[in-house]
């Protein structure tokens, strides 16, 4: 069998993406239920983070826990799942700042 060469990177990628996208999930039950009652900018920004982060999450999760990735490619092949990462990191702190401003707006 050949060398895995992200065989490295794999949990550390695997754990945090896992980790982030739990909290993700939980920010989304327990926001979904009383999204959208007062028509603010606010909840779509929120919404299209949530529809954007959580797919691009399982793209991160599929692709490193792939091991039929192109071997002669690997340094690309991670190279475009910490893009994907690092997205997907970033969409997740949009969404906790968007639903801080939406909680000081709301409780205002």
């Amino acid at each position: 069998m050949e060398d895995d060469k992200l065989r490295n990177v794999r949990q550390p990628i695997v754990t945090a993406t896992g980790i982030i996208l739990g909290f993700t999930l939980n920010i989304a039950v327990n926001w979904v239920p009383k999204a959208f009652s007062t028509p603010r900018y606010l909840e779509y920004l929120i919404a299209i983070s949530l529809c954007i982060h959580i797919p691009i999450s399982i793209v991160v999760l599929y692709r490193i826990l792939n091991l039929n990735y192109p071997r002669d490619k690997a340094d690309a092949y991670y190279k475009k799942t910490l893009t994907l990462f690092i997205t997907g990191i970033s969409l997740y702190f949009l969404l906790i700042v968007f639903s801080m401003f939406e909680s000081v707006i709301v409780n205002s």
